[in-house]
């Protein structure tokens, strides 16, 4: 239980900008396109979730590693989380 709250308070970071981006991309796919879809967000979603892992806990926040690795949190574990979730939401945002 200690280690899924981990991940929770992992992802929650994650979660808002990828959505956020992911709505914006398919919104802006729409405009080249005649029509809007999900399909567009649930794609964007998968790419732009490890895209924010790196950006904000690679590049920005890099000490925050020890924290989740002090919960028993590898690095890798963290990274698969993200890629898991991110196909997770990506895939439901495409069958929809």
């Amino acid at each position: 239980m200690r280690i899924c709250k981990a991940v929770l308070i992992f992802y929650r970071k994650l979660i808002i900008p990828s959505l956020l981006l992911s709505a914006a991309l398919g919104f802006l796919g729409s405009r080249l396109t005649v029509d809007f879809t999900l399909k567009s967000i649930g794609i964007s979603y998968i790419l732009s979730g490890p895209l924010f892992h790196y950006f904000i806990y690679e590049v920005r926040n890099t000490k925050e590693y020890y924290f989740y690795y002090n919960l028993g949190l590898s690095r890798l574990s963290l990274w698969i989380v993200t890629f898991a979730f991110s196909i997770l939401i990506g895939l439901v945002f495409i069958l929809v």
